[in-house]
C-alpha cells in the first residue's frame, strides 16, 4: 500500500523530456514511516507463516499481470524516466524475468543436514539448518531502472517471506506505485508492502535507523550510502553503488564488434547506467582506427523524444545532473582532455560525448560521471591498461576485448572488480547472476538467488535422541 500523507504536502512528478507535470505523490513524514513499520511488523508475522507455495503463486500471478500491463509499464518508464520507449520495453521484459526467477527460487530455498555425530560426545544428536525470513526489509531504489531494480528487491523479499518498505526515486515513483498495484492484485497482503515517497529529509533517519528493520537494500550514490551506513545501526546492509566501468581493447580484438559493443554500452539510457562503459583503454596498435570508428558510429545515434520508436538518446533526469556532467567535462579538459564530439545540452538531453585523455588524467579516468560521456585513452599494453583500470576507487564491472585466452585470464586475475566481461560490454547482465561491486562500488550482491540468501537467516535445529 502507498502510505497516505499525514499532511497536505505533495511532490510533483515530471516528464523528464518535456518538463511537464504528469502527477504527484505524497511527501511522507516520520509518522508515515512509523505507520509503515507498524504495518510491516504485522507483515513479518504473515510472511513467516506463508508457505512457499503461496509465495510462488503470488509471484507467478504478478508475472501474468505484468505481461498484461506491459505497455502501461513501458510508457511510464519512458515518460517519467530517462529511457527511450524501446529501452523501456527491454526493462519491462527483464523485470518480468526477475519476478519469474523469484517465483522459481522461492521453491528452492533449502537448508542442509548437520553431522553433529561427527564430534565425539554428540553421537546421539542429529539435526539440520533451515532458512527463515530475515524480517523487515527497507528497499531504496534509483531512477535509472525504476521497475527492474524494484523487482530485484521486492521479488526476492517476497520469495523469502519478508515484508518490504519501498522508497523509490523522487523522479520515478509512478511506475513503482503501479507495480504495488500489480502485487496487490496478485494477492500480496497489504501488510507485506508499503511505499514511502518524497524527499528523505522529512523521514530519512526514521526509515533507516529503526531497530525493527533487519535489512537495508540500497542502490544509489556513494555519499548517500555513507550516510545510511553511519545511521543504520545493527542490521544487514546490501548496497549497489557507483562505478566508472572501464573497457580494455587489445590489438587482436574484433574491431567492428568491439566498437558496436562499446558505443551501445556507453550511451544506453543516455549513459545513466551504473555499469555503462565510461573509460576505454585501447592498445596503441589499433587506437586510431578504434577512435575513428567509435566516433563515426556515435554520430549515427538519434536524440529526441523517448516516446519515438527510432530514438537512441533520451533525456537526462534533471538540470542538476546536466550541471554535474558539464562540471566533469570541464574539469577533465582542465586536466588535459579534449572533446572529440558532443559536449552540448539540447533541451533536457545531452549529446553523446567522447573525450580523449591521457591515462594520468585522474578526473576523466577515475571519477564517476552519470551521463552520455566516455573517455578513450591510449595504452602501450595490457599491463598498463590493468594498472589504470585499478586506479579507480570503484570496482563494479570491467570488460576486455581480446582473442587471446591468456590475456583474458590475466585480466580476470588482476582486475579489481566484481565482474569481468570477455568480448562484451561492461553493461551486460542477466538477472539471475550475482551482481554488485568491490571497493566503493558496493557491499554484498544482488541477483535473485543472492538477494534471497541475503534476505534469509539460518536457523539450526538439533535433536538429542535416546539411543
Amino acid at each position: 500500500m502507498v502510505i497516505e500523507k499525514t499532511h497536505a504536502s505533495t511532490v510533483s512528478v515530471y516528464n523528464s523530456f518535456t518538463g511537464d507535470k504528469i502527477g504527484s505523490v505524497p511527501q511522507s513524514s516520520n509518522q508515515d514511516v512509523l505507520d509503515a513499520l507498524n504495518l510491516a511488523k504485522k507483515g513479518e508475522a504473515i510472511g513467516r507463516k506463508m508457505p512457499a507455495s503461496k509465495r510462488i503463486a503470488i509471484l507467478k500471478i504478478a508475472v501474468i499481470i505484468m505481461e498484461r500491463e506491459f505497455d502501461v509499464l513501458s510508457n511510464l518508464i519512458a515518460t517519467e524516466g530517462i529511457k527511450t520507449l524501446v529501452q523501456a520495453r527491454k526493462e519491462v521484459t527483464r523485470a518480468i524475468n526477475t519476478m519469474q526467477l523469484s517465483a522459481e527460487e522461492a521453491g528452492r530455498i533449502i537448508g542442509a543436514t548437520i553431522p553433529f555425530n561427527a564430534v565425539s560426545g554428540s553421537e546421539d544428536r542429529v539435526g539440520y539448518e533451515i532458512k527463515v525470513p530475515i524480517g523487515i526489509v527497507v528497499a531504496i531504489t534509483p531512477f535509472n531502472d525504476p521497475l527492474n531494480l524494484v523487482c530485484h528487491k521486492l521479488g526476492p523479499a517476497i520469495a523469502a517471506g519478508n515484508p518490504v518498505i519501498l522508497k523509490p526515486s523522487d523522479y520515478t515513483p509512478l511506475v513503482a506505485i503501479k507495480f504495488e498495484e500489480i502485487l496487490s492484485e496478485a494477492g500480496l497482503p497489504k501488510e507485506m508492502l508499503s511505499i514511502i515517497t518524497g524527499s528523505p529529509e522529512y523521514f530519512g533517519d526514521a526509515l533507516i535507523s529503526d531497530d525493527r528493520i533487519r535489512l537495508i537494500s540500497f542502490t544509489g550514490g556513494v555519499e548517500a550510502a555513507k550516510i545510511i551506513q553511519s545511521k543504520a545501526g545493527l542490521k544487514k546492509i546490501v548496497m549497489e553503488l557507483g562505478s566508472n566501468s572501464p573497457v580494455i581493447v587489445l590489438s587482436d580484438a574484433d574491431l567492428e564488434d568491439t566498437v558496436q559493443s562499446c558505443v551501445s554500452g556507453a550511451f544506453f539510457a543516455s549513459g545513466q547506467n551504473c555499469v555503462g562503459v565510461k573509460r576505454i583503454f585501447v592498445e596503441a596498435g589499433i587506437y586510431d582506427s578504434f577512435l575513428n570508428n567509435f566516433k563515426q558510429l556515435t554520430a549515427t545515434l538519434k536524440m529526441g523524444s523517448p516516446l519515438s520508436e527510432d530514438i537512441d538518446i533520451g533525456p537526462i533526469i534533471s538540470k542538476e545532473s546536466i550541471h554535474q556532467i558539464d562540471k566533469f567535462i570541464n574539469e577533465s579538459i582542465e586536466h588535459g582532455a579534449k572533446i572529440i564530439s558532443g559536449g552540448k545540452t539540447i533541451g533536457n538531453c545531452y549529446t553523446p560525448t567522447i573525450l580523449e585523455a591521457d591515462c594520468n588524467n585522474d578526473i576523466a579516468n577515475c571519477k564517476e560521471v552519470f551521463g552520455p560521456v566516455v573517455t578513450i585513452s591510449k595504452v602501450k599494453n595490457l599491463d598498463q591498461a590493468i594498472e589504470n583500470c585499478n586506479k579507480s576507487p570503484f570496482g563494479l564491472h570491467t570488460a576486455i576485448f581480446t582473442n587471446d585466452i591468456n590475456n583474458a585470464h590475466t585480466a580476470i586475475n588482476e582486475l579489481e572488480c566484481a565482474g569481468v566481461m570477455i568480448n562484451d560490454s561492461t553493461d551486460y547482465r542477466i538477472d539471475a547472476m550475482p551482481f554488485g561491486g568491490v571497493k566503493s562500488s558496493g557491499i554484498g550482491r544482488e541477483g535473485v538467488k543472492s538477494a534471497i540468501e541475503a534476505m534469509s537467516e539460518t536457523k539450526v535445529v538439533c535433536f538429542k535422541l535416546k539411543i
